[in-house]
């Protein structure tokens, strides 16, 4: 891959993930300040973990050699392990932070993941 296509796939992912992020702060505004922390730390974590973890996929794709599988197990890793260690580390502090926390996991989590999955399979239609 071109080192354009994997900016353009940096910039779809994280405008997608930004867009779920800016739905969700209002209502995170309303459960209070460790509720937007947590919540924002959770969509932070994972939408780090998907734009980069994507983006490096993306220019692994069409490769020869195990670069894109590597890329994406690893990044599949680092989202479980991000979706395991947020919720433990926030459990301290209550379940109001456990819930804050997940919800902002899965609101990075989906739209990068929905973002890779678009761009793939339209990638592999295109030269397959």
């Amino acid at each position: 891959m071109k080192r354009r296509d994997v900016l353009r796939f940096a910039l779809w992912s994280g405008a997608s993930g930004l867009i779920v992020a800016l739905l969700l702060v209002p209502l995170a505004l309303g459960q209070g300040e460790m509720a937007v922390q947590w919540g924002l730390l959770g969509w932070l974590l994972t939408m780090l973990a998907g734009v980069g973890g994507g983006a490096w996929a993306v220019s692994q794709h069409g490769r020869s050699g195990v670069g894109f599988l590597l890329a994406l197990g690893v990044c599949m890793l680092a989202r479980l392990i991000i979706f395991v260690a947020g919720p433990f580390v926030a459990a301290p502090l209550g379940t109001e932070a456990v819930w804050a926390c997940v919800v902002g996991l899965f609101a990075g989590y989906l739209p990068a993941q929905a973002t890779e999955m678009i761009w793939f399979a339209r990638s592999t239609a295109r030269t397959g």
